[in-house]
């Protein structure tokens, strides 16, 4: 894997709660992240005027398991959350992640 392109969505949330969790999922995975990768917020429709409801991680390789990590550590201060982690247009739903969880997402990032 060179760079990959991942991007994650809140889709069980409001459009404004979305934003808080993106900020917020933004900020804790920018402090998992080796040299060279970064945190982007998006927006989920282009026509959209707030911040954007989505998160676009762009890695390098090593980064997958700090990453994954990093999600689980999230999901767990933010309970019943559920985010969509889109990879080369599949989707792995990820919710209340355990160390199981953690090696299956690093394996899905892997493979971007």
């Amino acid at each position: 894997m060179d760079k990959a392109g991942i991007t994650i969505y809140f889709p069980d949330v409001t459009p404004d709660l979305g934003n808080v969790y993106a900020e917020d999922l933004r900020a804790s995975l920018e402090e998992t992240l080796e040299a060279g990768g970064r945190v982007e917020r998006g927006r989920t429709r282009s026509q959209s005027e707030d911040f954007g409801a989505t998160v676009v991680l762009i890695l390098g390789t090593s980064a997958v398991t700090g990453i994954a990590e990093g999600i689980r550590t999230w999901l767990a201060r933010n309970s019943g959350v559920s985010i969509d982690i889109v990879v080369r247009g599949k989707v792995f739903r990820a919710r209340n992640l355990d160390s199981q969880g953690v090696r299956e997402l690093a394996k899905v990032l892997a493979t971007s």
